[in-house]
């Protein structure tokens, strides 16, 4: 990685939030309830693609099941899913803004890695259509919610799950 990438995770954990930081009720009970709290031991996993190796999974398998998803598929997944996982170098913006408009999840793999990704990353937790973005440095959310107004959440990812 390059020291540009380190300097991003700097920044981001000064000006990141914890739970304590949010405004939201969704977003404040999900980082209560999953993302600051011990991996859940119950079993409940989502069916993720075969070749889906990141050292996050724990924690996004966590976070989706308390939204209520089922299972979590790439660009290349046939079989509908409910949320996608995508890194940002293999797609364009306009083609992410449609996952998101279409009611999909979208999981978005190190998005602070390059300046493309960054570039994206930043143009898209701009845009109005995508309500909620929820950056955890090494992976963000990006979903749309007609209840809520529009806002981007910078939380600390949680190194000791």
């Amino acid at each position: 990685m390059c020291m540009r990438y380190y300097w991003e995770l700097v920044k981001h954990f000064f000006l990141a939030n914890s739970r304590h930081g949010t405004h939201s009720p969704f977003v404040y009970k999900l980082a209560d309830t999953v993302i600051y709290r011990a991996p859940r031991v119950d079993g409940v996993g989502l069916k993720f693609p075969v070749h889906f190796s990141v050292r996050y999974a724990a924690l996004l398998n966590d976070m989706l099941v308390f939204m209520g998803l089922q299972s979590v598929g790439d660009l290349s997944t046939t079989v509908p899913t409910d949320a996608v996982w995508l890194d940002l170098t293999e797609v364009s913006v306009i083609e992410v803004k449609k996952l998101v408009k279409a009611g999909m999840v979208v999981v978005v793999h190190e998005p602070y890695r390059t300046r493309e990704t960054l570039a994206k990353w930043r143009s898209l937790i701009a845009d109005h259509d995508l309500q909620v973005s929820i950056d955890l440095f090494h992976f963000g959310l990006l979903l749309h919610r007609d209840e809520q107004r529009k806002e981007n959440f910078v939380l600390r990812y949680p190194y000791t799950r």
